[in-house]
């Protein structure tokens, strides 16, 4: 057999593996795109306000659409469509909620990654009207909002459960946003985070995990911070007393078991017990955090991340002694290595996506 013929069966075997693999992406693509169109038609309607209806963060959420010009919105809007011309409306709808939640998150703490890629494509599409997105940051923070793009290869396991515990307490979890955000509550909170939360000093915010720009100027932001701090506190207080949220009979409006003289914080605004279950099994029974935490969020949350391949539960970091939760606050500052107000992570800060930031 001469040179030539073998080069010319070498080449057909390339040529049909790189076909093979093409083909086998783009059916994955199409697959996958037809699932998500299928998913948001049949899902319940993207919310007209992104918070509940008298929750305190509504002032909040409505300086950030106070910053949005609706011609942004309608530019950014065609853009998508244009881009990703297979995206439904449904789903625009949903990530557009999910994209000003997220801005809403990173206007509270000094950095927050982004989680989602599916949100962070609507961030890109964003960045592409630069003047528009300059003021829509300078109106709401006071200052430039960073991006950095989203990476899935490396996990940072203690900032998604905080971004997972704050988002409990500002919306409601539903199976859209559970699908955008990847599952819910696949991670317990660190000590260093629950510690830092429990010891919040609104005259030494530079030491918190807050956002110390808004803090001091956005009195809408510093509302919800105050208020998530609260929140923290109460939920703490609950794992101290080691007795789990209590959750609800539906049909028969009953606990499901006797609290005793102890009353369980209350489901504000609509937004269910995950929060506090999520900080009560992080100090008391970390091993089974994602099973038990499951539990407390709505029955077809539970199912959608039951059968999510990309749901998956981690522990995240080693377990401590939690006797020692309330006591040892005063002990350390706990930054979680966010202490700059960039936007950019450092180098050892295991960064899988850093988003939100700029304020100190």
């Amino acid at each position: 057999m001469s040179f030539d013929l073998l080069l010319l069966l070498a080449f057909i075997v390339l040529f049909i593996i790189m076909f093979r693999r093409i083909a086998r992406k783009n059916w994955g693509r199409s697959w996958t795109l037809q699932s998500d169109q299928r998913f948001f038609q049949s899902a319940v309607a993207a919310p007209t306000l992104i918070v509940p209806a008298g929750h305190p963060c509504v002032p909040l959420a409505l300086r950030l659409e106070r910053a949005l010009p609706n011609d942004y919105a309608h530019q950014l809007r065609q853009r998508v469509f244009t881009e990703h011309p297979d995206m439904t409306e449904e789903e625009w709808n949903w990530r557009w909620v999910e994209m000003r939640r997220y801005f809403l998150i990173c206007a509270l703490f000094k950095q927050m990654p982004m989680f989602s890629s599916k949100v962070d494509d609507i961030w890109h599409e964003m960045l592409m009207f630069t003047r528009e997105y300059q003021q829509f940051c300078e109106q709401f923070y006071g200052y430039m909002l960073h991006h950095s793009p989203h990476g899935q290869s490396v996990s940072q396991p203690d900032q998604r459960a905080l971004f997972d515990w704050t988002y409990s307490q500002l919306f409601p979890m539903t199976r859209p946003n559970s699908r955008l955000w990847n599952g819910f509550f696949n991670y317990p909170l660190s000590q260093a985070t629950m510690n830092n939360l429990y010891s919040f000093n609104e005259y030494r915010i530079d030491r918190s995990l807050f956002n110390r720009q808004t803090f001091n100027n956005v009195p809408e932001a510093k509302t919800v911070i105050l208020y998530l701090s609260k929140q923290f506190r109460d939920h703490n207080q609950q794992a101290v007393q080691k007795t789990p949220p209590a959750k609800y009979d539906k049909q028969n409006k009953n606990q499901t078991y006797d609290t005793g003289n102890y009353t369980s914080p209350s489901d504000n605004y609509g937004l269910g017990l995950s929060g506090c279950a999520a900080v009560y099994y992080s100090q008391n029974d970390v091993q089974h955090f994602c099973s038990s935490v499951n539990t407390y969020l709505p029955a077809d949350v539970q199912t959608l991340q039951s059968y999510s391949s990309s749901s998956s539960c981690g522990t995240g970091y080693v377990s401590t002694d939690n006797s020692n939760h309330h006591n040892s606050h005063h002990s350390s500052d706990h930054h979680s290595g966010h202490d700059s107000g960039g936007s950019s992570c450092s180098s050892d800060s295991s960064c899988s996506s850093c988003g939100g930031g700029g304020g100190d």
